[in-house]
């Protein structure tokens, strides 16, 4: 979909359909959060090429604005290693610095609603230590503050999706 914002044309691409920008968006995310963390930029580009899916997890979007990737988003099977049981997730929220404090997250964040309930995904996950405010007003919960030895402590958020058309197919979340 495209939408206009400005002068600025908007519209959400995926990975799969892109591939393109995924050594943009990789090297945004390694620099972000990856690096720091000890895989490279290789790897970082590797682990986003796999998300590709059609419906459901792993899936990558991507902001562009005219013909600029300014931001991702990721629908993840897993993202945080305290909660191994629950899935799918929303990770890897980012906007590029210069465009921040815009509302652009909040087409990142629609993209990833629509891919929710395009898979059936009654429920998703995020956690984060910064932006709470954001996912509240963004229609998240707040479930817990998880303390994390040697880690800064997140809050976990679920979103639930009860606008989801009746089917007559249970969603397993966990193959995606």
């Amino acid at each position: 979909m495209v939408e206009h914002e400005g002068d600025e044309r908007l519209h959400t691409t995926t990975v799969a359909k892109r591939p393109d920008l995924l050594p943009v968006i990789a090297e945004w995310l390694w620099n972000e959060w990856w690096k720091r963390w000890g895989r490279s930029l290789e790897e970082t580009q590797a682990m986003y090429a796999a998300c590709r899916a059609e419906i459901g997890a792993p899936q990558t979007f991507i902001l562009v604005a005219d013909d600029t990737p300014i931001g991702t988003v990721t629908l993840a099977r897993k993202d945080l290693d305290e909660r191994p049981n629950l899935t799918p997730w929303l990770a890897g929220v980012f906007v590029i610095p210069e465009r921040r404090g815009r509302g652009y997250v909040r087409h990142l964040l629609e993209a990833f609603d629509e891919a929710c309930r395009r898979a059936s995904i009654p429920t998703a996950w995020l956690y984060t230590n910064t932006a709470e405010r954001v996912y509240l007003r963004a229609g998240w919960q707040l479930v817990e503050t998880i303390d994390r030895p040697a880690k800064r402590s997140v809050t976990l958020m679920r979103r639930d999706y009860p606008d989801l058309p009746v089917s007559g197919v249970e969603h397993d979340a966990r193959l995606g």
